[in-house]
């Protein structure tokens, strides 16, 4: 088995990675509820439909040429939700997002629907082996961390790497991409926390974090950038 380092220094080796904007998807129902999601769904709050509106807003400036550029989202409803408002936003048809089954969430399995104080009450012991191996624990059900990241780069492998990629995706996939582009290790990989309304440019093995102005998030009526998830 591939321990660690090596995993580490495979992805700090990887040269030909394409230029890629990493946008999260907006708060849903289960997110103010604290409810894990995975492969699971909840559609969009208004909130997060307000959200998404804002990162439009921001983003136009900075995106790469769209008439150039490959767009994808993830096949669950809150990222095609949040990519449509999006395609509405920058007045280009919706199904220029090519579908990728590679950019769903990580599968929580039996967790699902669960927050976690649930899950620490329901499967303590599952709770408790996670939390000292979180990369590749299985949850019942589940993905391990470790598979999840194999499972993007695996997909990373397949792009042109000349061509610049838009991809609306989740918390899991925007940690895992931003890791794998930038060689971080496991400790900070797992450190990773980014709101609602998170835009991420990834080049060149560099990361680039595009705030959202506090200013228009309030012209949008947004409550603040959003929540993050400790898993």
């Amino acid at each position: 088995m591939m321990d660690a380092k090596a995993s580490d220094r495979r992805r700090t080796n990887r040269t030909a990675l394409p230029e890629m904007l990493v946008i999260r998807h907006g708060e849903t129902q289960w997110n103010v509820e604290g409810r894990l999601q995975g492969h699971g769904d909840s559609p969009l709050t208004l909130n997060g439909v307000r959200q998404t509106f804002a990162v439009a807003a921001t983003l136009h400036a900075q995106l790469p040429d769209l008439a150039a550029a490959r767009l994808w989202v993830s096949p669950l409803g809150r990222a095609r939700q949040t990519a449509s408002i999006l395609a509405g936003a920058w007045d280009i048809p919706f199904d220029r997002f090519q579908v990728e089954p590679a950019l769903a969430e990580r599968s929580f399995g039996l967790w699902e629907g669960l927050t976690l104080a649930e899950v620490e009450a329901n499967f303590p012991q599952d709770f408790a082996h996670h939390a000292r191996d979180p990369w590749r624990y299985a949850i019942a059900g589940g993905e391990t961390r470790a598979a999840f990241t194999s499972r993007l780069e695996n997909w990373l492998a397949t792009l042109e790497p000349s061509m610049s990629h838009v991809l609306v995706v989740h918390s899991g996939c925007l940690r895992a991409l931003r890791g794998i582009v930038t060689g971080a290790d496991r400790e900070t990989i797992l450190a990773y926390r980014e709101p609602q309304t998170t835009a991420l440019h990834l080049a060149e093995g560099r990361e680039r974090l595009i705030d959202i102005e506090p200013a228009l998030l309030g012209l949008f009526g947004c409550h603040g950038p959003g929540r993050t998830v400790a898993i």
